[in-house]
């Protein structure tokens, strides 16, 4: 069983709009993943994509197949806060808030998913009973 990790810090999007397409790639292959982002009008593709291709370079250098590998998970925390203001009339000022997001995205072997898929149905067929 072997796993696979790349991270982006310090990401200038929003982690909100990175989340709406980290469920798109889940469970998918790395090439998989690649062409369904390639197809987004989002801008928030663009660092999911970094790291994607990071990850298939680590894969690369392990002198692995790309193909051996899925998208186990990809985990979207939120990362600091650029504070701004906007000046408003008499006198008044709002907040602004610039978020940043820290990517994680985990791959596995094809092998050990359908392990780890075939003994959670077993599980559901012993509590059935």
């Amino acid at each position: 069983m072997m796993e696979i990790v790349s991270k982006a810090k310090f990401v200038r999007v929003a982690p909100d709009k990175i989340r709406i397409l980290s469920a798109l790639i889940k469970g998918k292959t790395i090439d998989g993943s690649i062409n369904q982002l390639s197809f987004s009008n989002r801008e928030a593709k663009k660092p999911l994509l970094l790291v994607l291709k990071q990850l298939k370079d680590q894969i690369k250098a392990k002198n692995k197949e790309i193909t051996d590998f899925k998208v186990k998970s990809v985990q979207v925390d939120e990362g600091p806060k650029l504070k701004r203001r906007r000046i408003l009339h008499q006198g008044r000022a709002t907040q602004i808030l610039k978020r940043m997001s820290h990517i994680t995205i985990v791959l596995a072997d094809k092998s050990s998913l359908k392990v780890k898929a075939q003994s959670s149905k077993e599980k559901e067929k012993n509590e059935k009973k």
